[in-house]
């Protein structure tokens, strides 16, 4: 990850040196690219063809050479098989149809309103049209091509907005991100740009299939996949990051400046309080044996109170810096906002309440209803199964619990798996005390340790981390939950440096566990 660090770091000062010529380097990566796939299948064909030749040259020659044929004939079969099924797999793999995304299908007729407003984007914009919109249960808003063949072919595009999110944004701020989204397939930052957007998607599947291949073929293809994954990577990382924000650009064409940043600065305060939310809902499986039918008619009530401000103050602080997985193109909400006008200076202000219709209720009217039961419905359709088994489990150690305290005297390990389940069960109830006489009269004892250090840590004491780390000590099994604990509280107080220590402390330990005694 290092290594890929560095290099976009160093591909953005050309790219931005040198747009123009930068560009022509992708366009030539790109080609190479389709060289490689191109020489995987020729070589594969070849073989075929080449075994197919000299069992034809063997059977027209006829006398000696039919019984050297026939000698050669399971030879000549054992190869082609191999040879054939590869060819056929990977025939397959650019032409197999992927899933279409999953959503309940809105129309015209039951959403004038979206569609007016979709229409009106379209024309600005000098886009393609969406061939199907669907509404989904999720606080996103995305825009996914489907080929009709496979990898290749005339694609069909899926609008998918998030019900959740509609909830909570203004009609202009809800435009805004689908904008966004729009902005990468109407190629706002060019067609060549819009290209290599989608390609990266594709090359991405072709990588894993290829990467499935065995035998004397994977010794020759892996190398090359090895060297030119990394490059194709980082160079089309950085074309895809600028088109970023060529993207924003083009919503604020289409809403202005000022509802761009309010949709960029809600989209992420909302997402934490939806997390916290659907928290809490999962938090009742541990009372409730069903989960509730009312999961989306609740979020719209709790998406319009007001939140504190402490915490909305603090989730926009920690996202305004928050980098993403290595492999998201997306900048940094501070580097997002600071682009969108020159001079941009209300990056640590709140945005105002949303005030009026939200855009759910303005794009869907009356069938914001039926559209919250349907989905709410299916949402508990899904988790059912697992709730139930949650709420039996936590019945069970509930009974455990009771048992183990209705106990005259305790074991060390009944005593510790007591202290475990209230802590589970028992969240609110402070168990440092109790721990700490636990492990002063249990020297060395690896889970006590570990359960006093998260009791420490939750109260955010330093303290907790020796803890963990004498825990690791006595049992180095400790190592993944203990540096896990670690990782969270030090991210938290903003200790990356140290945070990423016990990180690569788990993945030094993660590549000791798998590697061969």
């Amino acid at each position: 990850m290092d290594r890929f660090n560095s290099m976009v770091a160093r591909l953005e000062q050309e790219s931005a040196h040198a747009p123009r010529q930068y560009r022509v380097k992708v366009a030539i990566l790109v080609l190479l690219g389709f060289a490689i796939l191109a020489l995987v299948l020729a070589t594969v064909g070849f073989g075929l063809v080449a075994l197919a030749g000299i069992a034809a040259v063997l059977a027209y020659a006829g006398g000696a050479a039919w019984l050297l044929l026939l000698k050669l004939g399971k030879l000549l079969f054992l190869l082609a098989i191999p040879l054939w099924f590869t060819l056929k797999s990977a025939v397959q793999a650019l032409f197999i149809r992927l899933p279409a995304p999953q959503g309940r299908e809105i129309t015209r007729a039951q959403a004038p309103a979206l569609f007016d407003a979709l229409d009106e984007m379209r024309q600005k914009m000098q886009g393609p049209r969406f061939h199907h919109v669907l509404i989904v249960d999720e606080m996103n808003a995305a825009i996914v091509q489907r080929p009709a063949f496979g990898l290749v072919g005339w694609p069909r595009n899926y609008l998918l907005l998030g019900l959740p999110l509609l909830e909570c944004l203004s009609p202009d701020e809800a435009m805004a991100v689908v904008a966004h989204e729009y902005g990468h397939l109407a190629g706002a930052h060019g067609r060549f740009s819009a290209y290599v957007y989608r390609l990266r998607h594709t090359w991405t599947t072709l990588h894993a299939f290829i990467a499935h291949f065995e035998g004397w073929l994977a010794r020759l293809v892996a190398p090359l996949v090895r060297w030119y994954a990394p490059y194709f990577n980082a160079y089309t990382f950085v074309l895809a990051r600028a088109d970023e924000y060529r993207a924003d650009a083009a919503s604020v064409q289409l809403v202005g400046s000022d509802s761009a940043a309010r949709a960029l600065k809600r989209v992420n305060l909302v997402g934490q309080q939806y997390q916290l939310y659907l928290q809490s809902t999962y938090q009742r499986a541990n009372d409730e044996a069903t989960p509730p039918k009312d999961l989306l008619d609740h979020w719209a009530v709790r998406a319009r109170e007001e939140i504190d401000v402490a915490d909305t103050t603090r989730w926009l602080e920690e996202a305004l810096d928050r980098e993403g997985h290595f492999t998201d193109t997306h900048p940094t909400l501070r580097a997002r906002l600071s682009a969108l006008t020159e001079g941009y200076d209300a990056l640590h202000v709140l945005p105002p309440a949303v005030a009026g219709e939200s855009a759910g209720q303005a794009w869907f009217g009356s069938a914001i209803n039926t559209l919250r039961s349907e989905l709410q419905e299916q949402w508990a359709a899904q988790v059912t199964q697992g709730w139930a088994e949650r709420y039996a489990e936590t019945q069970a150690e509930r009974a455990k619990l009771q048992e183990l305290r209705n106990l005259p005297e305790r074991e060390a390990e009944s005593q510790i798996e007591m202290l475990s389940l209230s802590m589970r069960l028992e969240p609110e109830v402070d168990l440092r005390e109790e721990l700490a006489a636990f492990n002063a009269a249990n020297r060395d004892h690896a889970f006590g340790l570990y359960l006093q250090g998260v009791a420490l840590l939750d109260k955010g004491e330093r303290l907790g981390l020796s803890l963990l780390d004498r825990a690791m000590e006595v049992d180095p099994e400790a190592t993944k939950a203990a540096c896990q604990r670690a990782y969270v509280f030090l991210s938290e107080q903003k200790e990356d440096a140290l945070a990423s220590e016990y990180v690569e402390r788990w993945r030094k330990y993660d590549e000791g566990e798998a590697r061969p005694a």
